[in-house]
């Protein structure tokens, strides 16, 4: 089970093969995490890798929760093709739930997304995250356990409030992730993600065209700043 309060959460989208000490760390802390996002191909890959299977059961001995990564490409992947993916990572990984990325936010597009919703959820009964990478339509909070409602840099992230919505329901439905985010604007994104009713965040210093390669360098300090305002947040 995914634990209450405010947590960081990791989109770990780098292997074990190239970045051990990573996985290690994950494994060290992974009681005080939110969640860790497995991607390594933007899904499953094409067959079982038993040092990834080995990092996953690490960090989940350790009360972690990892989540697989499904791209539904804002609505372009059928509902069959994301229920493989899902079902690949049940059959291969200890994996706890899904994390959806690229997933539509208008209103008129919410049936739809709701057959790939039951897709996945079918594939890999469980936790399901959907990152929608901005705030959806507020009809969307009923269909996964937690939103991703932004995901951009630390300059972004200064000039995007959330929803009056979003007030009306618990801090640990939604999730935030920032890169680009200096050291010195670390507590700036936590206090944001507080007045705004997130209890989920990561803010990393890495940038470019993928952020989650890698860990923050300020990755514990992190967690240490965050942890003071986690059952604040329980709800």
């Amino acid at each position: 089970m995914i634990p209450a309060g405010r947590r960081l959460a990791v989109p770990a989208y780098f292997h074990p093969a190239v970045a051990r000490d990573d996985w290690v760390t994950l494994a060290e802390h992974a009681g005080r995490l939110r969640a860790v996002v497995l991607n390594i191909a933007d899904g499953p890959g094409a067959a079982p890798e038993p040092v990834l299977g080995a990092a996953i059961r690490a960090v989940a001995e350790r009360g972690g929760t990892v989540l697989g990564y499904v791209d539904t490409a804002y609505g372009e992947r059928s509902p069959a093709a994301v229920r493989a993916d899902a079902e690949r990572y049940r059959a291969w990984y200890p994996v706890a739930g899904l994390f959806l990325d690229r997933v539509v936010t208008a209103a008129d597009r919410l049936v739809a997304h709701g057959r790939v919703v039951a897709a996945a959820r079918a594939g890999a009964p469980g936790t399901l995250v959907a990152n929608h990478g901005t705030w959806p339509a507020p009809a969307y909070a009923d269909l996964a356990d937690a939103l991703v409602t932004f995901e951009g840099t630390a300059a972004a992230h200064a000039g995007a409030p959330s929803p009056a919505w979003a007030y009306g329901l618990p801090a640990a439905r939604f999730w935030h992730l920032v890169y680009d985010v200096p050291a010195d604007g670390l507590a700036g994104v936590l206090r944001r993600a507080v007045a705004g009713n997130v209890a989920t965040v990561l803010a990393t210093d890495r940038a470019g065209a993928n952020p989650w390669n890698g860990l923050p360098s300020y990755f514990t300090h992190a967690i240490e700043a965050w942890e003071p305002h986690r059952d604040a947040a329980a709800r």
